[in-house]
This record gives C-alpha cells, sequence and structure tokens, in this order.
C-alpha cells in the first residue's frame, strides 16, 4: 500500500494554522482507508489555533476512526488543563500512556505494517508531526519534515530538544480478537 502524498490533502487543511497534526491524522487516515473530512478532524484531534495539536489527542483522534493506537512520551511535568483534558478523554477511551519507545522500535513496528507518528522540533525551534515510514543510509523518511527526509542525527536531536518528550503515536489497523481461541 503506497502511502499517501500530504499534498494530496483537502485544501481547508493548510489554511488551519498549525495543521502538521492534523495532516499528520489524515495522512494516516488515508492509509488505512478511514474516510474523514476536515470538520471532524479538527474536532476529533482537539485542534485549536493556540495550540495546535498535542500529541496525546492526535492519538486519541486515530483511537476514535477506529484505528488500534498506542501513545508514548518520556514523563511530562507540564501538562496544561488543556491537554490533562486530552489525558483523561484517552483513559476513557483505555489508551494508555507508554514509555517513550527508541527509534529501533518504532522502525520495527513500521516494518509490522503501523505507522508512527513522531514529534520532533524543527531547526526553526518549532514543535512538528510527521510519519515516520523508513530509514535509509542514516537518513529518516519523514514526508512531513521539510524536504521529506531528516538525517537521523538531526532528527534525534530535534526528538530529545526540551519538552519534545520524545513523543510519538503507533497507528494500525484494528485487529479484533477471535470469539473462541485458536489452537
Amino acid at each position: 500500500m503506497k502511502f499517501p502524498e500530504w499534498l494530496e490533502a483537502p485544501k481547508e487543511l493548510f489554511e488551519i494554522d498549525g495543521h502538521c497534526g492534523l495532516l499528520a491524522a489524515w495522512s494516516v487516515l488515508r492509509y488505512f482507508g478511514k474516510p474523514t473530512d476536515v470538520p471532524m478532524l479538527v474536532r476529533t484531534c482537539r485542534h485549536t489555533k493556540r495550540h495546535g495539536v498535542f500529541t496525546v489527542c492526535l492519538a486519541t483522534c486515530l483511537k476514535e476512526h477506529g484505528l488500534q493506537v498506542s501513545f508514548h512520551s518520556d514523563p511530562d511535568t507540564n501538562i496544561g488543563e488543556f491537554e490533562r483534558r486530552g489525558y483523561t478523554h484517552a483513559h476513557r477511551l483505555g489508551l494508555i500512556v507508554g514509555p517513550a519507545l527508541d527509534l529501533p522500535i518504532l522502525l520495527r513496528a513500521r516494518k509490522r505494517g503501523h505507522i508512527p507518528i513522531v514529534f520532533f522540533n524543527t531547526s526553526s525551534d518549532v514543535g512538528h508531526f510527521s510519519p515516520l515510514l523508513a530509514l535509509r543510509h542514516g537518513v529518516l523518511r519523514l514526508p512531513m519534515a521539510e524536504g521529506g527526509t531528516m538525517p537521523l542525527s538531526e532528527f534525534l536531536a530535534g526528538w530529545s530538544a526540551p519538552g519534545i518528550l520524545r513523543q510519538s503515536v503507533i497507528a494500525g489497523p484494528l485487529v479484533e480478537s477471535p470469539i473462541f481461541p485458536v489452537p
């Protein structure tokens, strides 16, 4: 399955300030064949002009659209009230915050058909979301990073920058358990 180009997204998404989280959600939902529209995406990501999208809200959006989702982060000692509501909503959905994962684990998830979305600091000191699609020859394929790729060392520095907390969301198709155990 080919990952959608972010330029295929509805033009209304590009008109929203702080749209990288919305674009990341749109591309992952499209990849897994989950329909959505811009108003629903804005609502389920809990996007605001002031905050954009918090990683935990990106995770709940994908879960609400029927994907299997896990959310991972280093401990966060600076959670504001709006973000705290996102964590409360995640808890209600059964989404547990796991510890931050190392990059090799995220890349293994990708090889198994899941899409990791990472939150990292850009060279212009702005938090940014992108799906993580591959690592080749020391360069990460991050379709929503400038140029669609980023040297591994630059990503690792931006991913562990203060306030970024090595946050990631891993999304995949919902796998239902069989009613009866399979021998």
